[in-house]
Formats: C-alpha cells, sequence, structure tokens
C-alpha cells in the first residue's frame, strides 16, 4: 500500500512548544508503523515561512522575515530530530521547487477556470496609509461575536473573511480603518461541494470533530475564497497584472503537501499519483483542531481542482493540550519548550506521556506530577522491571544464552493477536488505546515471570526454570517490535541486547544465541523533579 502521512507545517514565528508537539507526534507512530508493516511511505511536512505571522515576527525581532524563517526553520529540524521523528522530507514553504510547483498549479487551476478575478472591498489604514493584512486586523468573529483576527476565529474554529469581522480595528494603531476597492483572484471552492461531501461520506476513521465541523461547512454551502494579498513576503503571483501581490499563505501552505510529496516520490522514480489517487493508497493528515477546515474543506477541494478527485483520507485532527490545567500562552511563557524537555528528559518518555496522555477526543492535560510518575511506575516500575530482570538473570544462571524452550501456542497467538489489534487501532487514530493494549501485555507478562517464580525453580527445577525465561525472551522480543512505533529507542536497545537486526510488524521468537551485555532501560526520576518543575513553570511566568 501507498501511504502518505502529512504532518500539519509550524508557522516558523517561534521556537516549538509542548502543545504543538502532542498534535504531530501521531504522524511518527502512524509512519514508522506502515514501514514495519511493509509499506511504502512518504511522511512529511515543513515550515511554513510565509504569511503574516512570520512578518510580524520579523518585525519584533528587527530582522528580514526571510532570517526569521531560516532561524526557526533550522530550530524545528533539531527539535524533530531529538523527538525521533522519522520525517522523509521536513521543508519548507520558501524553496525554489516549492514556489515553482505552487505557480503551476494557479496557472492550472485558473485556466480550468477554478481561480478567477473580481474586484472586492478590502481594509485600508489611512493613518498607517496601507492596506492591512489579516492579522493586523481585529473585530468581533461574525460567527461566536468572540474578539479575532484575520480569518479564522480561535474561539470556535470557523474560517471567514477579514471583511467579515465586525467593528474592525487596526491592530498598528487602534484606529478604524476604511474599505478601499481592489482586484484579487480567487478560488471557486463552491465548485467542489459535491467532491468534499463525497470524501466526508466515504470517508473512515475521521474523530468527531473533524466530523462536526465538516458537515457545518457543508451545512452552510461552501464560499469562494481569495487567492491573492497585498504583501510583500510570500510567493509572486504568476499571472500578469498581479505583480505586487503574493499567494495567500492559506492556499500555497496547503500545497505543501503535494510539493514535498512530489519531490520524495521523483527521487523514488515513481509517479506521485499513484500515491494521491492510486487505488491502494491511503493518506493521513496529522493536526489539530483549529486546522480542520484547510484540512477537511479547502485541500480536498485544491486536489479535486488538480484532477485528484479521490483521495482516501483519514484525519488525525486532535483537541488541545492544557499545561498544569492552563492553555499554553507563549506571550506569558506558560509553555515547555522541546528543547528543554529533550535536554532533561528520556525521549521514549516524551513519547510515550504524549501518546498516552494525548488530546485524542477532548483536551488532555500535562502535568509535571502525572509525567514523572508515568515514568516510574509504567516504564521504570512495569516494563523497564521485566526486561532488566529477565535478562539480568539470564546473564547470571544461563551465561546469557538463549535456554532451550518452547513457546505455548495459546500465548504465541495471544501475542499474534496484539500486532492485529494495536495495528487497527493505530490506523484508525486510536493511538492511546493501542498502547494500553501493549502494556497489558507488560502487565501480564509481570505476572507470569512473579508466579512462575524462576529464581526458585533454578534450584529444584532447571527444565521448568529454563521455560520460564526462554517465554519470557520471546515476550521482550515481541514488545520491542509492538513499542517500535512508539519508543524507538528503547525498543532498539531491546533488539541490542537480545542481537535482533531489525524490527517487524510480526510475531519473531529469538530462539537461540547468546545476550549482549544489558544495562537500565528506564531511569527512576526523582519525586522532588516535581516541585522543581512546578516552580520553574510558575516563577518564569510574565
Amino acid at each position: 500500500m501507498n501511504v502518505i502521512i502529512g504532518n500539519a507545517w509550524p508557522y516558523a514565528n517561534g521556537p516549538l512548544h509542548l502543545g504543538r508537539i502532542a498534535v504531530l507526534m501521531p504522524g511518527d507512530v502512524l509512519a514508522r508503523y506502515h514501514r514495519l508493516m511493509g509499506d511504502d511511505v512518504v511522511f512529511i511536512s515543513g515550515s511554513d515561512s510565509h504569511g503574516t505571522p512570520v512578518d510580524m515576527k520579523a518585525k519584533e525581532e528587527g530582522i528580514s522575515p526571510l532570517e526569521v524563517a531560516e532561524k526557526y526553520h533550522e530550530e524545528f529540524c533539531r527539535c524533530f530530530n531529538k523527538l525521533g521523528f522519522s520525517f522523509d522530507l521536513f521543508t519548507k514553504t520558501h524553496t525554489e521547487y516549492h514556489s515553482r510547483k505552487v505557480q503551476e498549479f494557479i496557472l492550472d487551476l485558473y485556466e480550468k477556470g477554478y481561480i478567477y478575478e473580481k474586484e472586492v472591498e478590502q481594509t485600508f489604514c489611512e493613518k498607517c496609509n496601507e492596506y492591512l493584512l489579516d492579522k493586523y486586523i481585529e473585530g468581533k468573529c461574525p460567527h461566536c461575536g468572540e474578539i479575532a483576527s484575520g480569518d479564522q476565529c480561535t474561539e470556535c474554529s470557523e474560517i471567514f473573511e477579514t471583511e467579515d469581522l465586525k467593528d474592525k480595528r487596526c491592530k498598528i494603531c487602534g484606529s478604524e480603518p476604511v474599505v478601499k476597492k481592489t482586484k484579487h483572484l480567487f478560488f471557486a471552492l463552491s465548485k467542489f461541494e459535491n467532491d468534499v461531501r463525497r470524501i466526508y461520506i466515504k470517508q473512515k476513521g475521521w474523530r468527531e470533530n473533524a466530523e462536526v465541523i465538516t458537515k457545518r461547512y457543508l451545512d452552510e454551502g461552501l464560499r469562494d475564497r481569495a487567492v491573492t494579498r497585498d504583501f510583500n513576503w510570500g510567493i509572486d503571483v504568476p499571472l500578469v497584472g498581479y505583480e505586487d501581490k503574493k499567494i495567500y499563505v492559506w492556499i500555497e501552505a496547503v500545497m505543501g503537501y503535494l510539493t514535498a510529496s512530489m519531490m520524495c516520490i521523483e527521487k523514488r522514480n515513481e509517479n506521485y499519483m499513484d500515491y494521491w489517487n492510486g487505488e491502494d493508497s491511503r493518506i493521513y493528515f496529522v493536526h489539530g483542531k483549529d486546522n480542520i477546515p484547510f484540512h477537511t474543506i479547502i485541500f480536498p477541494s485544491l486536489l479535486a481542482g488538480l484532477g485528484i478527485k479521490n483521495p482516501c483520507i483519514r484525519e488525525i485532527s486532535s483537541e488541545y493540550l492544557k499545561l498544569e490545567g492552563k492553555k499554553f500562552s507563549t506571550t506569558k511563557n506558560w509553555a515547555i519548550w522541546i528543547d528543554y524537555l529533550t535536554d532533561n528528559y528520556n525521549t521514549d518518555l516524551i513519547r510515550y506521556y504524549l501518546i498516552l496522555n494525548g488530546p485524542e477526543k477532548r483536551d488532555s492535560d500535562f502535568v509535571w506530577k502525572d509525567f514523572i510518575s508515568t515514568n516510574n511506575n509504567d516504564l521504570v516500575g512495569l516494563y523497564g522491571n521485566f526486561v532488566n530482570r529477565t535478562l539480568t538473570f539470564l546473564q547470571n544462571n544461563f551465561n546469557g544464552k538463549v535456554p532451550e524452550g518452547k513457546m505455548p501456542q495459546k500465548l504465541k497467538d495471544e501475542l499474534f493477536n496484539v500486532y492485529f489489534d494495536v495495528g487497527d487501532r493505530i490506523e484508525e487514530g486510536r493511538f492511546k488505546d493501542g498502547l494500553q493494549q501493549i502494556i497489558n501485555v507488560v502487565k501480564k507478562a509481570n505476572k507470569f515471570f512473579d508466579e512462575e517464580k524462576p529464581w526458585e525453580r533454578l534450584a529444584d527445577d532447571k527444565k521448568k526454570c529454563a521455560e520460564t525465561i526462554y517465554i519470557c525472551i520471546q515476550i521482550i522480543a515481541n514488545l520491542s517490535n509492538l513499542f517500535e512505533p512508539f519508543m524507538p529507542y528503547s525498543s532498539k536497545k531491546i533488539r541490542e541486547y537480545l542481537n535482533i537486526d531489525e524490527a517487524a510488524w510480526s510475531y519473531v521468537e529469538k530462539k537461540t544465541g547468546n545476550i549482549n551485555k544489558v544495562d537500565v532501560l528506564f531511569e527512576k526520576i526523582d519525586k522532588k523533579n516535581i516541585t522543581k518543575e512546578v516552580l520553574r513553570l510558575k516563577n518564569k511566568v510574565i
């Protein structure tokens, strides 16, 4: 099967905090799982280099938008590498390849009549003497009445034309702007309502938030959206008469999924349409709740306009992660930055906790006490304990050599079924359930070890003792496979202990051979860290 996994593209206007990573982590789990299944995977993402947020950050830091975009792109790459994200390509929208392909797509849509010219009234600040970018316009959301800026409300997730904001103000000077007429290009989104509806009807595995928001848009009817804007930082419009405008970031950024995948697939000498429109293909979009309309409405419409009318799309749309009961706030510095977390805590612990406590169906909360307790209870007390006591016992009493034994058929069948069950849950976006299935195996394994008492059998029934240790080794070998998509570093460590070359998504049996030197799989964290981290968080709040 051909699989495309597209992680949402973070704006290159600031460092990554844990709230963003919680939304994106499922993408790497999917990629690692599908590779183990033998599927042809293209796992892509990149930095959203253009648009108002980058321009605003540039003004704030007194440097150019390009310098801002490059600075944070490099930081994103470092963070994702530290977290073990296995991208086939993590690129950026500010590349020659992306710009050229986007311009080709725009021309294609224009020639087909899906992009057209329209005279519109646009917000202009006379005091600042310029057309205002969306993020510089503030007003009341036309849907819920809350304060919003730009073309999307963070409270209700609705997207709209900026002109529809009520009681508008210029965020730069605070004055009330006026309206002037100007020409822009528009994308005929309304023409693709049936295409979007068809994808929505046949969808499988979408989360409830994606279903609800998409249905609301379809019930209200799709509205055409502007493609160009008055701006100086972005991709040039490839049409005469629009030299002073740029392509709107909302359209060129989502096209990044296409351009990035095309770049990967071209290097494989394959046809990108086999991935996007093939009968044996699947596409995952991994993103937050606030990005749902772009992934379920707008991008599928663009794909349809470009001739990709039957993509098999699965939406992995997360809710929000809170921090100690409050929303993440970069302005108040109420956040845990990824570089700090990866420098001070085990990467697999971070990955494990974010999946186990992820905002899959509802908002979840990162709590330092829970984070550290999860490490000490689950990873040290359960998993690490089972692995280390089994392999240490083997080294001390069997000279590190796998003893003779036989795996009971019932237990073998149970492990076979766990692969199927966990795999189904991963493909359905139920990562937490899948991880809990594996933890149940660990719990049963510890119980088996305790009940068999190999330390007692060693003296009076060494054959029975050997049988017990043999079974435990097979469970450990399979746990390294099952945990691989979630915790790749500790899984690799176990394979090194057992002299197993590579992971696979199928039952394995380590029947003979020696094991290598074993060290502690996970370190216990002092509970004093809880108080230290909470105080650190509170003391740095502005």
